[in-house]
């Protein structure tokens, strides 16, 4: 009979007990994936849309290369990502400061039977059981706990992981410099070949309209056979070659707007105009410095050497929190309790330990924990070497590509000068029927050629000057910035930018 009804109790509270366990398995074994539908993604792209193109400054007035820069770097959307990370780099040093702190836990429960909890005891003298049960709990429980415990191995290792995520906020910073950089880089060759596009595009199109009408006069005069076949069929061909080189001009110089434009964060299609500087004022920037004080600015300032230097910190780092790992670890605690049993004669108390504990498992794998740490150490030390030597490389080639550019520019200067001379003379005895349209035409185009070429050899210029700078990790922008306004931004690069062309190293460090 006793053993039925402990066995009907068993079962109630088996089942009492397995309810949960039987939800849990229930609503986990119902989740399957989920696909997107395409309203939930047109939801998304409606609310992403005002994120990726901000509300921006208006653009009054033609834009000068150090607003083009400075909208670049305040909108363009990969160095709006790096500063996020920087910013979550800081949060998460914030963070692991807590993490040396000792832990804080309060704990409250309640606890309730389907039964009495009785006991039988045994008399240790005679071996005799008692045949009355005892009681000394009741059904229902309350307990509260608060606990303060400090592990002094978790606090070590949390010390060294702090010094790390400290690094890594500095990394951050590095990375976001490298990102400027990189933004200022392609600004630059986009804002020229835009800056190009507009007064080239003006002469571009009605010389295309002419060549195209000369065409058509070519293939009436063909008609008629008013010349040779042959000599009209040459004709032809040279006007076909003419209309495609400058159709293709046409398209380079309305796609370097829309670049420029993607770089600024501005909306595609957007309508804005550049500045030009006047063929007077186009003088190349001058550059007055040893090749060993760029090397050793090379290696005191580019981002991935200072990237390296924090990496190689926290390879060390991690070498002391593997050798702290192979100490026993010691934990102190204290805590205040309560217990609502009424059977209890203290139901406050409050209790202190101190426990000390040594995974032996550890003496075996430490060494190896140990090797592979110190293996880190030198590789990050063998990649810094590496990036040293590629930095120095850098250096020495952007010099030559500035020495390149600037004779290139100087040529292309003399060249556009002489073009244009010759599309004088060609359109002064075109004027006179000494010399065929096709002639004058194709004068006229190496004339806007070498215009074309004089600009990209000034921008070519300048964007060595910059990639020199950039190799040798000076910035653009300086260390503190008083407003992010845009035009405090571009006064702020205008003074940078007179700066590197005036050879005046010394105010950047």
């Amino acid at each position: 009979m006793t053993s039925s009804k402990t066995s009907t109790t068993l079962k109630k509270a088996l089942r009492f007990a397995g309810l949960p366990v039987s939800l849990v398995l229930i609503s986990a074994c119902t989740i399957s994936p989920r696909p997107l539908d395409l309203a939930t993604q047109r939801e998304m792209i409606k609310e992403d849309l005002p994120n990726v193109f901000v509300q921006q400054e208006p653009i009054t007035g033609a834009l000068t290369l150090e607003e083009a820069l400075a909208r670049a770097l305040k909108y363009n959307l990969d160095h709006r990502l790096m500063l996020m990370e920087e910013v979550l780099r800081n949060n998460q040093l914030h963070l692991s400061r807590f993490d040396m702190l000792p832990t804080l836990a309060l704990n409250s429960g309640y606890v309730t039977r389907s039964n009495e909890n009785l006991n039988l005891s045994r008399d240790t003298g005679t071996g005799n059981v008692t045949t009355d049960p005892s009681l000394s709990q009741d059904r229902n429980l309350g307990t509260a706990n608060l606990n303060m415990s400090w592990n002094v191995l978790d606090f070590g290792v949390s010390y060294y992981q702090a010094h790390q995520n400290a690094d890594q906020y500095l990394i951050a910073q590095e990375r976001r410099r490298r990102v400027v950089n990189q933004v200022v880089q392609q600004v630059r060759a986009a804002y020229w070949r835009a800056a190009t596009a507009e007064p080239l595009y003006r002469q571009v199109e009605p010389l295309l309209v002419e060549a195209r009408q000369a065409l058509v006069d070519a293939r009436e005069v063909e008609s008629q056979r008013l010349t040779p076949p042959l000599e009209s069929l040459q004709y032809q061909k040279g006007l076909v070659e003419v209309i495609r080189e400058l159709e293709g001009m046409e398209m380079d110089l309305a796609i370097a707007k829309a670049e420029l434009a993607s770089l600024m964060g501005l909306r595609p299609g957007e309508p804005f105009s550049l500045a030009l500087p006047a063929t007077d004022e186009m003088q190349a920037p001058q550059l007055d410095m040893a090749i060993e004080d760029m090397e050793e600015l090379a290696l005191l300032r580019r981002p991935e050497l200072i990237e390296e230097r924090y990496q190689q910190r926290i390879s060390a780092a991690e070498t002391r929190k593997a050798l702290l790992r192979l100490f026993p670890s010691l934990t102190l605690s204290t805590s205040a309790n309560y217990d609502s049993n009424s059977y209890l004669v203290n139901q406050n108390w409050a209790d202190a330990a101190a426990r000390l504990s040594w995974n032996l498992l550890n003496l075996a794998s430490g060494p190896s924990a140990m090797r592979a740490a110190e293996a880190a150490e030198d590789v990050a030390e063998m990649r810094r070497l590496s990036l040293s030597m590629a930095a120095l490389t850098q250096v020495h080639v952007s010099y030559q590509q500035y020495l390149r550019a600037s004779k290139s520019f100087d040529r292309a200067r003399v060249l556009d000068d002489i073009e244009s001379r010759i599309f004088l003379a060609v359109s002064q005895a075109a004027d006179n029927s000494a010399q065929s349209p096709l002639q004058r035409i194709r004068a006229r185009m190496a004339a806007i050629y070498a215009e074309v070429n004089s600009f990209r050899a000034y921008a070519e210029v300048h964007s060595a000057v910059a990639n020199l700078y950039v190799s040798m990790g000076l910035d653009l922008l300086p260390e503190t910035v008083e407003s992010h306004e845009i035009t405090d931004l571009a006064a702020d690069i205008r003074e940078v930018l007179a700066q590197w062309n005036d050879g005046d190293i010394e105010a950047l460090l």
